[in-house]
């Protein structure tokens, strides 16, 4: 999404297992948050990729995407 909406000319290299053993100091885990509670409580509330283009990609967009 930066690319799409920042920086079309930005790259990145992907850690292999080995570089991410060292560069972190705990293993990965991969949890995930039910938010039922929170959707009945504020069903108005946007998933998070629709969130970070509303409120931190456009308006942080270039105007030029050259």
């Amino acid at each position: 999404m930066y690319r799409d909406y920042i920086d079309p000319k930005f790259t990145w290299k992907n850690f292999n297992l080995e570089e991410q053993a060292k560069a972190i100091v705990a293993p990965r885990s991969n949890n995930e948050l039910d938010a039922a509670n929170f959707k009945k409580e504020f069903p108005e509330l946007l998933p998070v990729k629709e969130s970070l283009i509303m409120y931190v990609f456009k308006p942080n967009q270039k105007t030029s995407m050259t």
